[in-house]
């Protein structure tokens, strides 16, 4: 009897979602975008250098502020759609872009006080280069699809849904300085370097939101473009920074980083992007 009764329950699932099914359709796409990244943060570097030996060190300082803006660049997206109904669906997003970093410094300013034959300063104020390096990022998103024909052709699509981001980067730079003071021919010589450091952050994974416009036109039998406008929305992350592996670094990298206390970057993996897209509909 209980046998009858699931193989009756089974057969009238399989009636009822039959009429669904038939009506559900699948889309294939694959977009290209404009990606304006909101990544947009300082990292002041405040220090004081060292001395060797140190038995002539009086005191030190240097000082910077470094800025990292992400740049407009070009993206790649593709997605999967299953529309349940004509007007009512999901859909599956992957993005992935690489903007570059970028943004004026003022000065880097570098103090020395040591003991010669008497107490001596140095000091210097190096103009410093704008800054450089990328943001890797991908997303990943589950939304929610609302379609509908605004004529025969033409179609409006609203979506919005979590998202995943997966980033991680590097830039530069930011600055190390070091001093030697020898006794030559009865005379105190000064002497050091300056290294201009690239530093590195993440990876990490944060989960935020997307929300999304796209009007669609079908150009072919089954063959859609489409234009589609949408921002990506995650909380920032305070990441620790790491300096990268430089031949001209001849410092051990643990020292440097432990002398000049390196910090945490504050990185905002929101974008917005702007983007055209072909979606195949089966």
């Amino acid at each position: 009897m209980n046998r009858k009764l699931r193989s009756f329950i089974i057969l009238f699932v399989l009636a009822a979602a039959a009429p669904l099914a038939a009506d559900v359709r699948f889309e294939l796409g694959f977009g290209w975008a404009l990606v304006g990244p909101a990544m947009n943060a300082s990292y002041i570097n405040q220090y004081a250098p060292t001395l060797t030996p140190p038995d002539r060190y009086i005191a030190s300082s240097a000082g910077q502020t470094v800025r990292f803006k992400g740049k407009t660049t070009y993206g790649m997206n593709g997605f999967f759609n299953i529309l349940l109904t004509e007007n009512i669906g999901l859909q599956i997003l992957a993005d992935y872009h690489r903007p570059g970093l970028g943004g004026s410094n003022a000065p880097y300013n570098v103090e020395m006080q040591f003991q010669a034959f008497a107490p001596e300063t140095y000091s210097r104020e190096i103009d410093w280069p704008a800054s450089a390096g990328n943001l890797t990022e991908t997303t990943f998103s589950l939304n929610a699809l609302a379609r509908f024909r605004v004529a025969d052709n033409l179609s409006l699509s609203v979506s919005a849904g979590p998202s995943v981001f997966h980033f991680e980067g590097k830039g530069g730079f930011i600055g190390y300085t070091f001093f030697d003071l020898a006794h030559i021919d009865d005379q105190y010589v000064l002497s050091g370097g300056t290294y201009q450091m690239v530093v590195s952050f993440g990876p990490q994974t944060k989960y935020g939101l997307n929300a999304g416009v796209e009007a669609a036109y079908e150009a072919f039998r089954h063959v859609v473009l489409a234009f589609d406008v949408r921002w990506y929305g995650a909380p920032k992350s305070d990441l620790p920074l790491h300096v990268v592996e430089d031949e001209i670094i001849t410092k051990p990298l643990d020292e440097i980083e432990t002398t000049i206390g390196l910090g945490t970057l504050r990185v905002d993996p929101s974008y917005f992007r702007a983007g055209l897209a072909v979606r195949f509909v089966f």
